[in-house]
């Protein structure tokens, strides 16, 4: 007996960096385009109304992930400080 199974994945995008991870503005990019998505074949003053809500969502996306970053940073160097690790604590401060 056999069966047959389509299976769809679905489509998806690779991205890479050399030596170093990706940035808080390619994650609010992402994360924008998950949650806003434009029609190529909507109304053009619709189509601009949403482009600048896509924008909106961006720029607080984006903000908001930088203060978590900076959050975690201060977090991590309180820890390191904490352990005695003063001068890696020291490091991750200037970053």
């Amino acid at each position: 007996m056999s069966e047959n199974i389509n299976l769809s994945v679905g489509s998806f995008v690779v991205s890479t960096t050399e030596h170093k991870g990706h940035d808080a503005e390619f994650w609010a990019e992402a994360a924008t385009n998950k949650i806003v998505n434009v029609s190529s074949n909507c109304h053009p003053v619709i189509a601009e109304q949403a482009e600048a809500f896509k924008q909106s969502v961006y720029a607080i996306i984006l903000h908001y992930m930088k203060e978590a970053i900076k959050s975690d940073k201060t977090t991590l160097s309180a820890t390191l400080d904490k352990q005695g690790h003063h001068d890696m604590a020291e490091i991750i401060r200037r970053l």
